[in-house]
């Protein structure tokens, strides 16, 4: 029940951003109550923290609170034209709209008391601590992350079939330029070959973006960092997920919505003629792709805080970010830094 509940939440949480305005408070209510009932029965690792993170940012994410003015306008003409719906929600975006950054601030706080909640609850069902659950919370969340990214490197494939067949075909065209005719080479020229390209190659960079995160693998400052004590490691790393990292996941997600959102309201295609048609696909995956780095900012910040502030006996299981390791070190060397540390 706790697990169908963390769904229902992170559902809800995807509604308040896609719905009309008047439907935001019936999916931010029932996101909350399902957040809040999934603290308290519990859910499996991962589901919970998930849903909790995209309730906290569903409501700033596309304006809950607000509309814009030609929806206004035009919930406006159709409340003086006697649509009852309508002049219910004039008057209740009027108040919403005066107190959104409040709201948004109370949908903060709610989270933050739903994770609470989540964690003395973990204590009563048997869990030795509440620190043991936020670090499985966040384990399991991580793996959610590398799933991902380990599912979009598959484009690869795609992507260098695609490759090949393009250059292989711009050399038939050198010994058959009669080929341009055949309807095989219209529905595969050239342009539409490069956009397929670039698509898969953004789609593929987006999506391994958390996963590289999780594993530690993104360029660091090595000279600087490789000399710290290892709770100023965990210390930085922790700042940099809260201010720089989710911080500007955020503002790449707000904005990316309402550039896909706009191509899908225009049925944009690309600009070349025979190029590929429904841009919004390709340019949903920009709030996507940095979402799913959001998330996985959220399980770094929630392991590094267990590494901070939680017990003695989990400081060796969240000390991940506390050692020296990198990319191109071999395993075997990971495990016997982190031991060190």
């Amino acid at each position: 029940m706790g697990t169908l509940s963390a769904v229902v939440a992170a559902l809800s949480a995807i509604a308040v951003v896609m719905a009309p305005f008047g439907l935001h408070w019936i999916a931010l209510i029932v996101g909350f109550l399902a957040l809040f009932l999934a603290a308290h029965l519990g859910a499996r690792p991962g589901y919970f923290l998930t849903a909790a993170a995209l309730m906290a940012v569903s409501a700033p994410l596309d304006d809950a609170f607000e509309m814009s003015r030609i929806e206004l306008r035009l919930l406006a003409k159709a409340a003086e034209d006697g649509d009852l719906a309508a002049g219910i929600i004039v008057p209740l975006h009027e108040i919403s709209a005066s107190i959104a950054g409040l709201l948004i601030v109370i949908c903060l706080v709610l989270t933050a008391i739903a994770i609470a909640i989540a964690g003395r609850s973990s204590r009563r069902r048997g869990s030795a601590d509440g620190w043991a659950f936020y670090l499985g919370e966040s384990d399991a969340l991580g793996d959610g992350v590398s799933w991902i990214g380990k599912a979009a490197s598959f484009l690869y494939v795609p992507l260098i079939v695609v490759i090949i067949y393009d250059v292989t075909q711009r050399k038939v065209l050198e010994f058959v330029p009669t080929f341009t005719e055949t309807a095989w080479f219209h529905a595969f020229n050239s342009n539409k070959l490069q956009e397929a390209e670039w698509h898969m190659h953004a789609i593929l960079f987006l999506l391994c973006f958390g996963f590289a995160y999780i594993k530690d693998a993104h360029v660091r400052i090595e000279l600087v960092r490789d000399k710290l004590a290892p709770r100023t490691r965990v210390w930085i790393e922790l700042l940099g997920c809260i201010f720089f990292l989710v911080a500007y996941c955020y503002v790449v997600m707000r904005f990316g919505y309402d550039f896909a959102q706009n191509s899908f309201k225009l049925m944009e295609q690309s600009a070349a003629q025979t190029g590929l048609p429904l841009r919004f696909i390709i340019k949903s995956f920009l709030p996507f792709g940095f979402l799913v780095l959001a998330l996985a900012g959220v399980a770094v910040a929630v392991k590094c805080v267990v590494y901070l502030f939680g017990p003695e006996s989990l400081r060796r299981a969240s000390s991940y970010y506390a050692g020296t390791h990198h990319a191109d070190v071999p395993k075997e060397a990971v495990t016997v830094s982190s031991a060190k540390n």
